[in-house]
């Protein structure tokens, strides 16, 4: 099964109405983004400086300038927005973030203070959340998976980024 079907069927299809995804489209804002995807994801890869694994251009193809929110009571992740070339530029822009974290590249957000990056170094390897402000420090970064394929399919990997996301540590439980 492919991952974003895989995404699909962890979100229920996304039937209820406190959980959707989107993918950056909007009539009046990007009209033609679906066209530009690609043109997108190739600006991201000449512009990072590691190298994007796989399943992160397979979700960006499908939600990129977009995200996946999920407001319901049990909820699968925490809300994951998947920045494109001008939000990662932003960002480096505003906090210097390529100086800061040469094998990293910055992802998304939680549509708050969270942020989420790809980091690729022999001490760091798989996606890490930080809070937008504390990115930079290795002790306030909190990995929750090695891939994006592990995020979405291994159940344990989502109850510890909840718990991490919800608490900051692991209580053992959901904490539900």
């Amino acid at each position: 099964m492919d991952l974003i079907k895989q995404i699909y069927l962890l979100f229920d299809n996304f039937k209820d109405e406190k959980c959707f995804a989107h993918n950056g489209y909007h009539p009046d804002w990007r009209p033609n983004w679906n066209e530009k995807i690609e043109d997108e994801l190739k600006l991201i890869q000449e512009h990072s400086p590691i190298p994007l694994p796989d399943d992160y251009c397979e979700i960006f193809r499908a939600f990129g300038g977009g995200g996946i929110e999920d407001g319901r009571p049990n909820w699968a992740i925490p809300d994951m927005s998947f920045w494109a070339w001008a939000g990662i530029k932003d960002f480096n822009d505003c906090f210097d973030f390529f100086k800061k974290c040469p094998n990293a590249l910055p992802i998304g957000d939680d549509i708050g203070d969270m942020m989420y990056m790809l980091i690729q170094s022999e001490e760091e390897n798989g996606i890490y959340m930080s809070e937008k402000s504390l990115f930079w420090h290795k002790e306030y970064r909190t990995k929750i998976a090695s891939s994006f394929t592990e995020l979405f399919t291994d159940a344990e990997v989502q109850r510890k980024f909840r718990n991490y996301f919800n608490y900051g540590y692991d209580k053992g439980t959901d904490g539900r």
